[in-house]
């Protein structure tokens, strides 16, 4: 692998952004997915907090960078955060997967970014460091 690659691969708070963004998006998803129920309105919940956890913690990490130094105290439960956000993203692959789902020009992307970002988080969770 280049060494560009690698270093993008290690670069926590901007995976931490993509996943927050794509776990905050798929929320208004679950209605649909699930009907609206005490299930549903639990899970879009759940996933708002874990997207914006997320976000929060990238973007707090990526304005550290500009200024040298981590301007915000860091969310707690790191590594079960990151296992539950990138669980949570790979389980919304299933959406991308049916013929009849929602299709735009974007489409592919957001599959790949979700893949890979929901990889990315499972594997940050399982070696428990962060860059």
């Amino acid at each position: 692998m280049s060494a560009v690659l690698l270093q993008t691969l290690r670069m926590s708070w901007l995976w931490n952004v993509f996943a927050g963004f794509y776990l905050v998006a798929y929320a208004f998803w679950i209605p649909g997915l699930l009907g609206i129920d005490v299930l549903a309105a639990a899970s879009i919940l759940v996933t708002l907090a874990l997207g914006a956890s997320l976000l929060y913690d990238g973007f707090a990490a990526a304005l550290g960078l500009q200024y040298n130094r981590r301007l915000t105290r860091a969310i707690p439960y790191v590594r079960a955060r990151d296992l539950l956000g990138g669980v949570a993203l790979l389980l919304f692959v299933d959406v991308y997967v049916p013929s009849s789902g929602r299709i735009v020009a974007h489409w592919p992307l957001d599959l790949a970014i979700t893949v890979l970002s929901g990889v990315v988080m499972v594997y940050y969770a399982a070696a428990g460091q962060r860059s």
